[in-house]
């Protein structure tokens, strides 16, 4: 059991392992995701219904989000962003590789009788014709890629940025990282049943990667005839790290914001929001 349990609490290599995928294309865990995306009052898989209004309301004024516009949401989830900013009249396309949270943004879709064009797919590799005048990726989805994601991400954007387009996203803060503390905890059903619909015992390990500004939440979920591990990576940053990142994959005239309401950044704040752009194209406002 000792040996079981040093396995459990060994502080894995740097992005050793990605599963960001299984979240969401696994049935029960999925579910949890999405029930948590649609929730108002929590800041889980989205943000809080209030604070998700005035981003609507910044980006559509900010970019001149209407009728002639193409927009595109990068993990788009459920449509709350999306069947928005349809609602102006603008192109708009949503790419998500949970099927589940797409059937969802296709059914609020209907609803409305918005046009509103979603693909299943996973946007470190897609690729199609489509130029758009804003790309969006919201709920600091950038810092849960490894290195190698991120650089196929702003590749990605960088292909499908019309000129002068805009990539507008935000990430944790390096004072949120200073808030990280490691810790050890288990449960049984840990986290009220998240991760399995079946009986489950959970282990939740938090560590710190110094140098890097790193952290990882890893969670090892033993079933009776089954072991998963899930790892959730963090990479925090400066607003300089970032605009050093972007400047590299051929992104420029980097602007720091506080958050996506367009706030005045603070860098207290455990977050902030960046606008690039492929050419240094004129600055909508």
């Amino acid at each position: 059991m000792f040996e079981e349990l040093s396995a459990v609490n060994a502080r894995p290599a740097l992005y050793e392992k990605v599963t960001t995928p299984d979240l969401w294309t696994d049935p029960h865990i999925s579910g949890r995701m999405l029930a948590a995306h649609l929730d108002p009052r929590v800041d889980l898989s989205s943000y809080r219904m209030e604070y998700l209004e005035q981003v609507v309301a910044w980006i559509t004024d900010r970019f001149d989000v209407r009728a002639g516009r193409r927009v595109a949401d990068f993990g788009c989830g459920p449509g709350l962003y999306t069947t928005r900013l349809a609602r102006t009249g603008a192109s708009v396309t949503g790419l998500d590789f949970s099927s589940r949270s797409l059937d969802h943004a296709r059914s609020l879709a209907r609803a409305e009788g918005l046009s509103v064009r979603y693909l299943c797919q996973d946007y470190l590799s897609y690729r199609d014709d489509a130029r758009y005048d804003l790309i969006l990726l919201v709920m600091r989805d950038y810092c849960a890629l490894p290195p190698d994601g991120r650089r196929a991400l702003l590749r990605t954007v960088r292909e499908h940025l019309a000129p002068a387009g805009s990539f507008v996203f935000d990430v944790d803060s390096a004072s949120a990282f200073d808030r990280v503390r490691e810790q050890a905890t288990y449960a049984p059903s840990l986290m009220d049943g998240f991760w399995s619909a079946r009986p489950y015992f959970g282990f939740h390990n938090t560590y710190r990667y110094e140098r890097e500004h790193v952290s990882l939440d890893k969670y090892e979920i033993f079933e009776a005839d089954r072991k998963r591990v899930f790892f959730n990576w963090v990479r925090y940053f400066t607003p300089e790290d970032l605009t050093s990142e972007l400047n590299r994959a051929g992104l420029q005239d980097v602007e720091v914001l506080g958050d996506l309401t367009g706030s005045s950044y603070d860098g207290a704040a455990p977050r902030f929001a960046v606008i690039a752009r492929t050419d240094g194209g004129q600055r909508e406002g």
